[in-house]
């Protein structure tokens, strides 16, 4: 599989760029470390449910779109100019 980042997995203290992919009940996360060895991805995004990780339900992440940061991440370094 090839790794294309499409979002960021936001959480308290790390922000990691993900690739979703259409899983069973819902979509899968892949990490780029996860999309080279082929493993199964730890987190997934059920619609309507939330993140889970591992079969978990957990709380403090959030799921950006990686153009939409990358546009927020320019404007930001305009302003500080």
């Amino acid at each position: 599989m090839t790794f294309t980042p499409t979002h960021v997995l936001i959480s308290r203290t790390k922000e990691t760029p993900v690739q979703l992919v259409a899983g069973p009940k819902g979509y899968w996360l892949y990490t780029e470390a996860e999309a080279q060895k082929g493993a199964t991805p730890a987190f997934e995004v059920r619609p309507k449910l939330g993140i889970y990780c591992r079969g978990q339900q957990v709380v403090g992440f959030s799921l950006q779109p990686l153009t939409a940061r990358t546009e927020a991440h320019a404007e930001a370094i305009q302003v500080a100019k």
